[in-house]
């Protein structure tokens, strides 16, 4: 099954003529399952005078009987007047879209969300062109309101192995880190987020005086990246200078700051062969990352 004209101009037109619209493209689809991932959120748009998200469930809300996508529009803060909205999948073969009609969101004092559990099947979604190259298109149009000039729209992917996969941090003279404090590596870019390895040379919090503890921070984002959650799978690692034989550890999760262990590696195992002439490798391994970008 193919396109009759690319992804890339299909989300062109689609916000030239839907203007009160944010479609979200998701690619990868299938390392949703892959990684057991529940959910993704997009990152905060405006749209009618309001900032919302788009929650998508890609294999269904654990409680919808069946399996079907799932898509909830979440505001950001109150709602006071009512809205019309409409959350729908496009089709990648013609020019339509598998609708859930038009509903009202409400006036809400805090922050809320409404949705569609049972969107549209996984079999339809693979069988009517709605899933084609791994890649989805989903989102949400607002009725009765003022059209921007465009409409807005953000791509989401799953990157197994990025760029830059593996980094790894050489603590020359680690004998003169100040063992009370953390200390960061230099900034590294892998996927469109900028990181740090952050280590606590004698333990943080409950495992002070215990551990080596080791930490990745998401920092900041590079280019036209969307500010929203990160996804990574990774490894943190001492490396055995002689043996080869790491201590590692693995972390998953969607990333705001940072993850990590506060209980990496018992400092009575800060020995050669890990230590070696005051010199200590500490690295991060990205199995897989998500990047999100305007486009």
């Amino acid at each position: 099954m193919s396109r009759p004209i690319p992804i890339e101009e299909m989300v062109r037109v689609f916000k030239s003529r839907h203007r009160t619209s944010h479609l979200f493209k998701i690619d990868n689809f299938s390392l949703f399952k892959k990684y057991q991932l529940e959910k993704v959120n997009s990152s905060v748009f405006d749209l009618g005078g309001h900032k919302w998200t788009l929650r998508v469930f890609p294999n269904g809300r654990k409680n919808a009987s069946g399996h079907y996508v799932s898509i909830f529009l979440m505001s950001q803060a109150s709602v006071n007047v009512k809205i019309e909205y409409e959350l729908f999948v496009v089709s990648q073969l013609e020019q339509k879209w598998e609708s859930s009609g038009h509903r009202e969101f409400g006036i809400h004092p805090k922050p809320t969300g409404k949705g569609n559990p049972k969107l549209i099947s996984l079999v339809d979604l693979e069988r009517n062109g709605y899933l084609i190259g791994d890649s989805c298109m989903c989102g949400v149009k607002l009725h009765g309101i003022e059209p921007a000039e465009s409409g807005t729209a953000e791509c989401f992917s799953l990157i197994e192995k990025p760029l830059n996969n593996k980094v790894t941090w050489m603590m020359t003279r680690f004998s003169s880190f100040d063992p009370e404090k953390a200390h960061h590596s230099h900034e590294f870019v892998v996927g469109n987020r900028k990181w740090r390895i952050q280590v606590h040379p004698r333990g943080f919090e409950e495992e002070k005086d215990e551990s080596f503890s080791v930490y990745l921070l998401g920092e900041g984002f590079i280019n036209n990246a969307s500010k929203t959650e990160t996804y990574a799978k990774f490894k943190l690692r001492v490396l055995d200078q002689v043996n080869r034989n790491h201590v590692e550890k693995t972390c998953s999760g969607w990333l705001e700051t940072s993850k990590g262990f506060a209980d990496f590696m018992c400092l009575t195992k800060l020995v050669e062969p890990y230590l070696v002439n005051d010199k200590l490798y500490v690295g991060v391994d990205f199995e897989v990352v998500s990047v999100a970008t305007y486009c």
